[in-house]
């Protein structure tokens, strides 16, 4: 691995985890472009951070993934 690959990764990871998520994703961009047209990429990367944003300030209701998973399964059982 070249020394300047060794420093970008290293930089990276001091990044906090917002930062390293926007890396992440435009290097993952970068293999495998989007086949799909702006106009509907667009759309779900702002429904996307409306869902981030709502998560964050707790105006959405979350369900704790174990529970969803036993009632799931229970359900299933049925």
């Amino acid at each position: 691995m070249a020394p300047e690959t060794l420093t970008l990764i290293r930089d990276a990871l001091a990044l906090d985890p917002d930062q390293r998520a926007v890396i992440a994703n435009a290097l993952l961009q970068s293999l495998h472009p989007s086949s799909e047209p702006d106009d509907v990429e667009e759309p779900w990367l702002t429904e996307a951070a409306r869902r981030l944003d709502t998560a964050r300030d707790g105006s959405s209701e979350t369900i704790d993934a174990d529970a969803h998973y036993a009632r799931l399964r229970a359900s299933l059982a049925e």
